[in-house]
């Protein structure tokens, strides 16, 4: 639902598990509020309000507005371009449970709120915003980047505030782990799970690599690889 709120700027509503959460549009301002959770996002700094707490943030990277794969979370996460660069989720929001009722009404707007507030960061930084999602019901959450040369995973290590860059998946198969070697997968059924896992074995079976991904459940890991797997030629 969207409506002009008594100071003429646009206003967006949805329901989510949590309560309303709501999303206004101001020239050069984008303002979300959720639970009492607060975020407001300039084309500068990125504020974060909750309770007496305050915290802002500079925007000297991206800002993505990301949805979850299958659960349909709604999130912002930003880049953060210090001497430890990563992606933060900084603000995110779970959907009404789908059985419940009414609750695939909430859905679509909730979706509708999201297109919405992706264009609006679209605006506000002039220009496109990488298409994203996150991945994630255990202990944490994946992000997973189209990047448009190339798709990238960022995973967080335990008691991390960010999410690091471990994988970036290319054109071709080619693959390249962060923190270990670089590969080229020529089938989709190369890329599967063991345990905390990503393996990556040619068709001999024989492992090329593999990729530590913890405090995520093995259906969301499996989720991942079924993504990376897309993008490997057949």
């Amino acid at each position: 639902m969207a409506y002009r709120g008594d100071d003429a700027n646009l206003v967006f509503e949805a329901p989510t598990a949590k309560g309303p959460l709501r999303m206004e549009l101001a020239p050069r301002q984008i303002t979300l509020s959720s639970g009492g959770r607060t975020l407001q996002i300039t084309d500068q700094l990125v504020t974060l309000l909750e309770a007496k707490n305050q915290e802002s943030l500079r925007i000297a990277g991206r800002l993505l507005v990301a949805r979850d794969v299958p659960h349909e979370d709604l999130a912002v996460w930003i880049e953060l371009a210090d001497k430890q660069p990563g992606m933060r989720r900084i603000f995110g929001v779970e959907p009404v449970p789908f059985l419940e009722p009414g609750g695939l009404e909430a859905l679509k707007r909730l979706d509708a709120l999201f297109h919405q507030l992706r264009a609006a960061v679209a605006e506000l930084f002039s220009g496109t915003v990488d298409r994203a999602i996150e991945i994630g019901r255990g202990l944490d959450k994946i992000l997973f980047v189209d990047q448009g040369d190339h798709h990238a995973v960022y995973a967080r290590k335990l008691f991390r505030d960010r999410a690091r860059l471990v994988l970036s998946i290319y054109d071709g198969g080619r693959i390249l782990i962060s923190e270990g070697p670089e590969v080229t997968i020529t089938w989709r059924l190369g890329i599967t799970v063991s345990g905390d896992y990503i393996r990556f074995i040619d068709e001999s079976g024989t492992d090329l690599a593999k990729l530590a991904i913890p405090w995520i459940t093995r259906e969301d890991r499996e989720e991942l690889a079924k993504r990376i797997g897309a993008l490997v030629p057949d």
